[in-house]
């Protein structure tokens, strides 16, 4: 052999040799994921989102969850008022978590409370998150400072699935109503990939948490291992790396800070934006609020659509591309003891989806009866593409009595930092001109209590008014990005009025 061809094939064979223990003999004490809430800029990255009766903020280098049970609709077997406080991890699904790889969990937390249960649930990419999905794990009470805690995912799931909702369990004593089969040792649902990771937090009891208001969980981190040595050997994050120093947020920079397809209920001219729904006894306009009253009854699933569609045809200032767009921010008014969540659904031209699950965007109330803005984040719900056509807007999830929901204003902004400093700045739009001649009303289209909406049919508008009728009755408050001129540093916008 040649000599030069004999020891370019050594070298090559060296550096094979040298590769392999990379590769076969990698080291499996290091976690494979790790959620770490211990910075602020860390924690900013993490999207929350299905918040659900509780609070959740970053303080003490962690994330603090506090639970709230203000809402009256949740009532335990005594009628006295419970939370089931959950919120969602919203960047699981892009971790390609392998469950079959790693089934321990180390949570570094401090407890102050009273409950000795921790609950949470999972969804991958064999099962969703459902009540099969469920796992607890032991934890102190009374805590003063963080401390670790390790689990078997596969070994919690197959146990509390079977505690709570499997025939005999907690369900089937509470309501007699079993969900699920009896889950045999080894058919845990923690296999395949992690694309969902729900936090339920301080569990008290029951099939749904039980637990008070105003109680506090700090969560330091999450880590996921291949083995239990691992876990249990696992020191933590480094968090020796100096915190960034907070920098003074800069004054928004109003001019760049351009809603879309705004419509400003500032009149009586808005009947026919509203296309009917569900347990919609009624609405109209407050010229005291300045606003519109929708007046929903006792149900399940209120709603009501609004028509863009029918209103962007004769006017391009309604629409609203949601490519450019993602933030829908709504001025409300609520009772806070009739719910604190809500849902928006929407449909446009390039995902017509006739307000399908996919198309579904949650959101949360703050708790006050006061009036607040409510930003609605399209940027992570991926059919928000195209024109919008219509928006159903789901007041609460249920209603166990009547209640008035308050609007003020539906507008879009690029971002949500546009939104949220928009709202910041006061959230109020100049005054506009009163009519020449009083605008003349538009018939109030009947109003069903159940609409048909199939997965596959567009909605069904009510009678679309003409462009002739609409210069007649006008169009009331509009925004649109070619209409905002800044003068003196302020913005001002050009807002068109119906005649």
């Amino acid at each position: 052999m040649n000599k030069i061809r004999f020891i370019s094939l050594l070298t090559a064979l060296t550096v094979l040799l040298a590769a392999v223990p990379l590769v076969a003999f990698a080291d499996s004490s290091e976690p494979g994921l790790v959620w770490d809430f211990y910075y602020k800029s860390d924690f900013d990255e993490f999207r929350f989102v299905t918040v659900v009766d509780c609070d959740v903020e970053w303080a003490n280098n962690a994330l603090l969850m506090t639970s709230d049970a203000y809402i009256e609709n949740n009532l335990d077997a005594y009628g006295e008022a419970i939370g089931d406080p959950s919120f969602t991890i919203g960047n699981a699904a892009s971790c390609g978590l392998d469950c079959d790889k790693y089934q321990y969990v180390a949570v570094n937390l401090l407890n102050s409370g009273e409950a000795t249960q921790f609950e949470g649930h999972f969804g991958t990419s064999l099962h969703p998150l459902d009540g099969e999905s469920v796992f607890h794990f032991n934890m102190d009470a009374g805590m003063t400072s963080p401390k670790t805690f390790v689990f078997h995912m596969p070994t919690q799931n197959v146990l509390w699935t079977n505690l709570i909702n499997a025939p005999g369990g907690i369900r089937d004593e509470e309501i007699g109503d079993p969900t699920a089969q009896h889950m045999e040792e080894g058919d845990s649902h923690w296999e395949g990939t992690l694309n969902m990771f729900r936090i339920d937090g301080p569990y008290y009891g029951g099939r749904s948490g039980l637990c008070p208001g105003d109680v506090p969980l700090e969560i330091v981190w999450i880590a996921f291992f291949e083995t239990e040595e691992a876990a249990l050997n696992y020191a933590g994050p480094d968090h020796t790396r100096a915190t960034p120093e907070v920098t003074a947020t800069p004054a928004p920079d109003l001019e760049n800070i351009i809603p879309a397809g705004t419509v400003i209920f500032d009149g009586d001219y808005y009947d026919d934006f509203w296309r009917g729904g569900s347990l919609l006894e009624d609405y109209s306009y407050n010229e005291e609020d300045n606003c519109y009253d929708l007046f929903f009854t006792e149900g399940i699933d209120p709603f009501v659509i609004m028509s863009y569609d029918t209103y962007s045809e004769s006017d391009e200032a309604y629409a609203v591309d949601l490519d450019e767009y993602k933030v829908m921010q709504l001025k409300v008014k609520i009772d806070p003891k009739a719910g604190r969540v809500g849902n928006i659904y929407y449909t446009t031209d390039e995902a017509p989806g006739a307000f399908a699950e996919a198309q579904n965007i949650q959101y949360n109330y703050t708790k006050t009866d006061d009036w607040q803005i409510v930003n609605v984040n399209g940027q992570y719900s991926l059919p928000w593409t195209g024109m919008l056509s219509a928006t159903r807007f789901d007041v609460f999830s249920t209603l166990n009595t009547d209640t008035v929901v308050k609007i003020a204003y539906v507008a879009f902004f690029k971002t949500m930092a546009d939104a949220e400093a928009f709202a910041a700045n006061g959230s109020v739009f100049p005054a506009t001109p009163e009519p020449t001649t009083p605008p003349t009303p538009t018939p109030s289209p009947e109003v069903t209590a159940t609409p048909e909406i199939t997965p596959t049919s567009e909605p069904v508008p009510t009678e679309e008014p003409t462009a002739e009728a609409k210069s007649e009755s006008g169009c009331g408050g509009i925004l649109t990005g070619s209409a905002a001129i800044v003068i003196a540093g302020a913005m001002l916008f050009l807002v068109k009025k119906k005649h």
